[in-house]
């Protein structure tokens, strides 16, 4: 795909609606499953199913009508059992292993079945971290989680505690090294550290600098994502340069570090200040990365870019106030949860029944092409 040469636009096959705002979102290794976090404290799911659809046309003689098979998401019953909301789930690499683990914003982590009428609850830790988790990390069998507390923690896939960290900031991103043998996480002001968590040591750290802002008296993190590209030779800074505290603004920003050096190669920006985060990304299999954002009054955009460009190939402010991308395993479809048009902040009017009438995330699936 090069950047100058017009592409076709995806294309949208499903629109999903669920009664809640979701948070996060992954299909599952083996494709068959879309799940996703709300701030019902519930995780949900859709399964892909074969289902029969009627196609009308128009003859000479009148209309035809035809039967066809397709394949369709369909929602089944959500999974209880957390307190909070659901902001962070991971997934293994394994297609053979239906297992998801689950962070809330009261600080439990738990593993659970996906599949299944009634999925299997393996284990359940109510405060694996005091108060919000916000990222889970997985590597083979073992698991990271940072959160709120300061603390970054490594799990064995029963839920067992092996080692821990703790600083004075919140940890707001991590990911593991690609050979699973560090941990790799970036506080509230931008410091990335290097936890090798067999010696229990921080092996160096690196400052982003242009991911935090001290405003107003507030501290303004706009690190939201860490991943690593090319093998492990780069890793990728996701987030926002903040300009502003109270109601959060920010330049959307995608910073490719060198991993060895902890220099930056290649950095891009877009938009205002209202544009604010780059909430999620997504690595395509051709080398290029699904980003979506969100910033307030109803703004935000999903695009793709290859690494080092100027400017993406493809982009779309259709769909506003993305939080998540979630890129299925065939590399052909992605989705994207949103929020509603028109929703609902503090000081909305009652609807006609005199209802507050609160807000959901559609998600759009989109195709790929070809």
């Amino acid at each position: 795909m090069a950047d100058a040469e017009p592409q076709p636009d995806p294309q949208k096959v499903q629109e999903l609606t669920p009664e809640c705002q979701l948070l996060c979102a992954r299909f599952s290794p083996d494709g068959m499953h879309l799940l996703a976090g709300g701030m019902d404290a519930q995780l949900h799911r859709w399964q892909l199913a074969e289902v029969e659809v009627e196609i009308r046309e128009k003859t000479k003689e009148g209309e035809s009508v035809r039967k066809e098979t397709k394949n369709e998401w369909q929602a089944v019953a959500p999974v209880a059992g957390h307190h909070g909301w659901l902001s962070a789930l991971a997934l293994p690499s394994d297609p053979k292993t239906q297992r998801v683990y689950t962070g809330d914003s009261w600080g439990q982590l738990r593993c659970s079945d996906f599949a299944g009428r009634s999925p299997k609850i393996h284990w359940s830790i109510p405060n694996a971290h005091d108060g919000w988790v916000r990222q889970i990390a997985v590597h083979t069998n073992r698991l990271a989680t940072v959160g709120r507390d300061g603390a970054v923690r490594l799990w064995n896939a029963r839920g067992k505690r092996l080692a821990e960290w703790r600083g004075a900031e919140e940890i707001y991103a991590l990911t593991f090294q690609a050979d699973g043998r560090r941990v790799v996480f970036g506080d509230m002001k931008g410091i990335v550290r290097v936890w090798d968590f067999d010696a229990n040591k921080i092996e160096r750290e690196f400052e982003l600098n242009e991911f935090f802002k001290l405003t107003r008296l507030q501290d303004v993190c706009g690190l939201t994502r860490l991943m690593f590209l090319d093998g492990g030779k780069t890793l990728m800074a996701v987030g926002c340069a903040p300009t502003d505290g109270g109601t959060m603004q920010g330049i959307p920003t995608l910073d490719w570090i060198d991993y060895a050096s902890g220099k930056s190669k290649s950095r891009y920006q877009f938009g205002v200040e209202n544009d604010a985060f780059i909430t999620d990304v997504a690595e395509h299999p051709e080398g290029y990365l699904i980003c979506a954002s969100s910033g307030v009054t109803g703004r935000g955009t999903h695009f793709f870019i290859k690494p080092g460009a100027e400017e993406p190939f493809y982009n779309n402010t259709k769909i506003a106030n993305i939080h998540a991308v979630a890129l299925h395993p065939d590399g052909k479809h992605f989705a994207l949860t949103s929020t509603n048009r028109g929703s609902n902040g503090n000081g909305r009017r009652l609807d006609k029944e005199g209802n507050y009438v609160g807000n959901y995330s559609p998600v759009h699936v989109m195709r790929l092409p070809a």
